[in-house]
């Protein structure tokens, strides 16, 4: 089995794939029949669950320590706030998952959290869930003409420290290391530029805080045009 390579053949083929699936799979369903788009619909919430099922069996059954195992990683609530979007079309939940799952799922597709890469079945797995993450934003964008504004940067910044605050309170029950809170990851990564535990959660959230407006960026210079027209 190889190590994975980011510049390797196999993965940058794979990352365009993925990339061109969540932009061209939306778009060619914008067309059909409201059958069809449902049952899109439904194979992205099936295969989000099946990664769920699949990360829960190897990362905590695997291991004999199903605390590892829990949906509590930041891609996993955007997984979450993907099926509840699809399920009720509550907005909230699109705001949620435009900003963290675009940055965080975005971010596993280039750099999956994976020691082999092509064909090793936790690499497959870990690009073909976030990819159905970030599908499933672009099928909000894309079909439901869903989009975020200026406010719903300061929500979505409001639900993170929420769910930070609960992390940080599971991690000190259980004693685990969700979200890097406790301890950050080894190797080479954007939190070996930052401060020693415990003060690294602040130069994280200060990420997450330029993130979400670069986000925003090309949404507020197109309301900006559209206002000049």
């Amino acid at each position: 089995m190889n190590e994975l390579n980011l510049l390797s053949a196999s993965h940058v083929l794979t990352v365009l794939l993925s990339l061109a699936s969540i932009v061209l799979l939306p778009k060619y369903f914008k067309k059909s029949a409201p059958r069809a788009r449902s049952l899109f619909r439904y194979s992205i919430i099936f295969l989000l669950l099946v990664n769920q099922l699949m990360d829960f069996y190897r990362e905590g059954l695997m291991s004999n320590n199903w605390k590892e195992g829990l949906p509590l990683h930041l891609c996993d609530f955007s997984t979450i706030a993907v099926i509840l979007y699809f399920i009720t079309k509550n907005r909230e939940f699109f705001v949620f998952a435009f900003f963290f799952g675009i940055a965080g799922g975005g971010m596993s597709i280039l750099t999956p959290d994976t020691v082999y890469g092509f064909p090793y079945i936790g690499y497959i797995q870990s690009q073909i869930g976030h990819t159905m993450i970030l599908m499933g934003v672009s099928y909000a964008i894309i079909i439901d003409n869903q989009r975020p504004y200026m406010l719903d940067v300061l929500k979505a910044l409001a639900y993170a420290t929420i769910l930070l605050l609960f992390t940080y309170f599971v991690n000190y029950l259980l004693g685990t290391n969700y979200w890097f809170l406790v301890e950050k990851p080894v190797g080479d990564n954007i939190m070996s530029l930052m401060r020693s535990e415990p003060f690294h959660i602040f130069d994280l959230y200060l990420v997450a805080i330029v993130l979400c407006y670069l986000m925003y960026l090309p949404y507020y210079f197109k309301d900006k045009a559209k206002i000049k027209i």
